[in-house]
């Protein structure tokens, strides 16, 4: 029998790599989008993909590509969308960035054309101010909402950003320009390099004043920035040396209200292009005209804002390209009389983007240039400044607040987001139970809160005080949240941050009508975990009968954080108890819920308690502890916070004594975790007059206030000891309001009106 023949073997053979030239040239030619993914492939990729020298190469090799477009819908509360093939007959339209990636408000682009790629945006509601790469979706948010601050209130000065590229150093710059006391400034800062605003090489020209034009910045051509003056003179900052020159307008246009923005290198003013930067030449284009087009062919352009995005030529003609608030892109052929505009783009979305008055749109162009390092991973990216941010965040809010004068970086590092939270914040609340309570009074005005320690160093002087007896001067302040405290006087709102002096008032709308004294409980502060936000909750009676108990509720909420507009929400199924200030823990607010105008009494069918979920928006009854025990109807029942645990506080005044219970599980069950006998202790500590404000984490001992003094009872002695009471010599008809304050630096950003 013959040998059988060996199965072929079949040779692997290695697949040659491509060299890395074509390598290079493949990625060069795909869109930013997908670089960004192909980045993990290797390291060796990684580095290549980021490298300046292959931004350049994308940038050249893509140069011959369509621009897209980036449009926000105005009115429209979402994100923005790109139409990357304006031209085709029915443009693909995606989401490329949405609204959360800011701060809470409305959003424009300053300009319509980018800066290689990067484009500069506004929050309107808080000038906060961000550059964003659309074809990267990298934002960096700027420092500082405004240039200055003065008199503990957010300044409104005359300012307009714009945004440059030094060519000399391939840097990118911000440069903000603003008016203040009839004198120009102008503050830099520089992308990936810049942890402050700092002025500029030179100064500004002092003879011009700038013009307030929130929906203009500064429009950057040939190497330089130009912003409009007030009597219309053209200023232009030189974004290499940071030196300034001056443009003239057309003729008889020198205080007229017009708009810059930048057509194929040129400046056009609806009409007028400025064709020779040196000379100053302005020459007159033909556009359109409203009044030669049909009432169809208005209505389907016309807008709030209407304005240039590009010029370019088609068949021998010259073309412009408008934008308009209502998502609309229209062409108009300067080269022909009569022509009415042709629509070449209109955003059709499920929700009416409405018409807006500020920019809706612009150009971007694929672009890998980043944005940059934010602040804060600037500040930290040096260990001697890792050192220093740990030693500051140990330090009390008042100490830090005053060491942000030592020099610039050390103001930067103290008004970062990281440092403030992520650093300062979350050691001062990892040390609390190692401290006692921090006491300020205060009269519930701005700039009142005055720390305990100052009164008991110096007994000659006198806390801020409010009439006893007239309930329109009452105040009421919540305990600290991160810092924040909310509170109620008269017939404003107020959160606060006693520490930085943060004071934002919250008045009630003029038809809340009715004694003060009787919303006492209205506003309730808590903190959403999942948003990262703080919660007011603000519930008002606008009805309430004690005889009849009849009741009408009104109940709203907003963010701290975001604009000053309130939410209507269901009001809760039970009437709070309006002389009881509510309380907060572990992500929810509680009010005790009115007996008298329910009818209920607390020997029968007891106390109910009002509980609020800021996660959830929903609200739920919860049954109290079982008071009256004592077969007493005159006790006084309250709701407070004590390390963490939510708890009722019942009076009896004619036991002079006082029981505090506190909230187990869910509010499922009940403890009486305290009875204190004041009989020994009146009339200084009267019950009527006692509140308990806090525990002492530390020994245990309670903090009680009447108004008129401040003692610690220690239940293990059952003694008080006074550490400050108001002299004889001060009116009895006198009180002072204690509120308790954390070491934080925490301060929401404040809304801007221009």
């Amino acid at each position: 029998m013959g040998a059988t023949a060996s199965p072929k073997r079949i040779k692997s053979t290695a697949a040659s790599a491509l060299p890395d030239e074509i390598v290079e040239e493949i990625l060069a030619r795909l869109p930013a989008k997908s670089l960004r993914r192909f980045q993990c492939v290797s390291r060796s990729w990684h580095g290549l993909i980021t490298s300046p020298p292959f931004r350049q190469l994308h940038s050249s090799r893509r140069a011959s590509q369509p621009r897209g477009l980036f449009v926000r819908p105005a009115g429209y509360v979402g994100s923005f969308h790109a139409c990357r093939q304006l031209g085709c007959p029915d443009p693909a339209v995606e989401e490329i960035l949405s609204f959360a990636d800011f701060a809470p408000g409305d959003v424009f682009p300053i300009n319509k054309s980018c800066c290689h790629g990067l484009v500069l945006l506004c929050s309107l509601d808080y000038s906060a101010h961000y550059v964003w790469n659309p074809s990267t979706a990298d934002i960096l948010p700027l420092p500082d909402r405004t240039p200055f601050r003065t008199a503990g209130y957010m300044a409104h000065p005359f300012v307009s950003y714009g945004l440059g590229h030094c060519s000399t150093t391939d840097q990118y710059k911000v440069v903000r320009m603003y008016c203040h006391r009839n004198a120009m400034f102008c503050e830099v800062f520089t992308l990936d390099q810049s942890t402050y605003w700092r002025p500029a090489a030179t100064e500004p020209p002092q003879c011009h004043r700038l013009r307030l034009r929130i929906s203009q910045g500064g429009v950057f051509c040939n190497g330089s920035l130009h912003f409009v003056a007030h009597d219309g003179v053209i200023i232009a900052f030189n974004v290499d040396d940071e030196t300034f020159g001056t443009l003239r307008p057309p003729a008889g246009l020198e205080y007229s209200f017009f708009d810059l923005t930048e057509l194929d290198g040129c400046f056009p003013y609806h009409i007028w292009l400025l064709r020779d930067y040196q000379g100053c030449r302005w020459e007159k284009l033909r556009c359109f005209d409203w009044k030669t087009m049909t009432d169809a062919e208005c209505a389907a352009l016309k807008s709030h804002w209407v304005a240039p995005l590009a010029m370019y030529l088609e068949d021998g003609s010259t073309k412009i390209m408008f934008g308009t608030g209502s998502c609309k892109v229209f062409v108009v052929d300067t080269s022909r009389s009569n022509n009415p505009p042709v629509t070449l783009f209109s955003l059709q979305l499920e929700e009416d983007g409405g018409d807006g008055q500020f920019a809706t749109m612009g150009f971007f162009e694929e672009s890998l240039v980043p944005v940059g390092r934010t602040v804060d991973e600037i500040i930290l990216s040096s260990p001697s400044a890792e050192a220093w941010c740990q030693v500051l965040s140990r330090l009390p809010a008042r100490t830090v607040g005053r060491l942000n004068q030592v020099c610039k970086e050390w103001r930067a590092m103290i008004k970062s987001e990281s440092f403030v939270v992520d650093s300062h914040l979350k050691y001062q609340l990892a040390n609390l139970s190692s401290k006692s309570p921090q006491i300020m009074f205060t009269d519930g005005k701005p700039n009142s809160f005055k720390p305990l320690e100052n009164f008991i160093i110096d007994a000659s002087q006198v806390p801020p005080l409010i009439d006893d007896g007239d309930s329109c001067s009452r105040v009421v302040c919540s305990k600290p949240c991160h810092g924040l405290n909310a509170g109620a006087f008269m017939s404003c709102d107020f959160v606060c941050n006693p520490i930085t002096g943060y004071y934002k008032a919250l008045p009630l709308d003029d038809d809340d009508d009715g004694d003060p004294h009787m919303f006492a409980g209205r506003l309730g502060l808590g903190y959403d975990v999942e948003t990262d936000m703080h919660v007011l909750v603000r519930i008002t009676f606008k009805e309430r009968n004690l005889t009849t108990r009849d009741y009408k509720l009104e109940c709203e909420i907003r963010c701290v954080e975001e604009t000053m507009f309130w939410e209507e929400l269901d009001p809760p199924h039970r009437p709070i108890a309006a002389d009881t200030p509510p309380a907060y823990s572990s992500g929810k607010i509680y009010w005790m819920a009115d007996s008298k105008l329910l009818g209920q009494r607390s020997s029968s069918s007891g106390y109910e308690i009002i509980a609020f979920d800021v996660a959830t928006y929903e609200f739920e009854i919860l049954k109290g502890p079982p008071l009256g025990s004592h077969g007493h109807d005159d006790e006084c029942v309250s709701i407070v916070e004590l390390q963490g645990q939510i708890c009722v506080v019942c009076s009896h005044p004619r036991l002079d004594s006082m029981e505090i219970w506190a909230m187990k599980g869910n509010g499922t069950d009940w403890s009486m975790e305290y009875y204190i006998d004041l009989r020994r202790f009146t009339p200084e500590y009267s019950s009527e007059l006692v509140t308990p404000i806090a525990i002492d984490p530390r020994d245990g001992r309670i903090l009680l206030s009447t108004g008129r003094a401040l003692g610690y009872y220690d239940p293990k002695t059952a003694e008080i000891q006074t550490v400050y009471c108001l002299g004889k010599h001060i009116s009895k008809d006198k009180k002072f309001v204690p509120i308790l304050f954390q070491e934080s630096l925490v301060t929401p950003c404040e809304q801007v009106n221009y």
